[in-house]
């Protein structure tokens, strides 16, 4: 039987890319940042969706949101030109960011599934119910 790669990697990277006026940019590659700005970027996201997630929202909040996602849309912007930026109103460049951030962490939580102890169902390598953490001798 033929093991599963643990993990497979691109050293080309692996670009997100956005259409825009029927022209398809390249956004950077996440994995071209450094640690620190890999963090700076997953911190921004995450302030940003527990924002967005929030009851209630106000003026302060609704700023911190336009500051951060303007950051956040900097940092990951890639190879679209300053003309075409300039003409993203607001939402459009909140939606490139939120995509970008649920598309980084979509794959960062990519897990395989492992049979359950008994057989029955399967759950994932990191529950607490795994059978790597939880195996007894009968």
């Amino acid at each position: 039987m033929a093991q599963k790669a643990l993990l497979t990697i691109n050293t080309e990277g692996t670009r997100e890319r956005v259409v825009i006026d029927e022209t398809s940019y390249d956004l950077t590659d996440f994995d071209s940042f450094n640690a620190i700005e890999q963090h700076k970027i997953a911190r921004l996201g995450k302030a940003i969706k527990k924002l967005m997630d929030s009851d209630e929202l106000d003026e302060a909040d609704a700023a911190s949101i336009t500051k951060q996602s303007d950051e956040l849309f900097e940092k990951i912007s890639g190879n679209i030109p300053p003309a075409v930026k300039a003409k993203l109103r607001a939402g459009a460049r909140q939606r490139i960011t939120s995509a970008y951030f649920l598309a980084f962490n979509g794959r960062d939580k990519e897990k395989e599934e492992i049979p359950s102890d008994d057989g029955s169902a399967t759950q994932s390598q990191d529950s607490k119910d795994s059978t790597a953490e939880n195996s007894t001798t009968g």
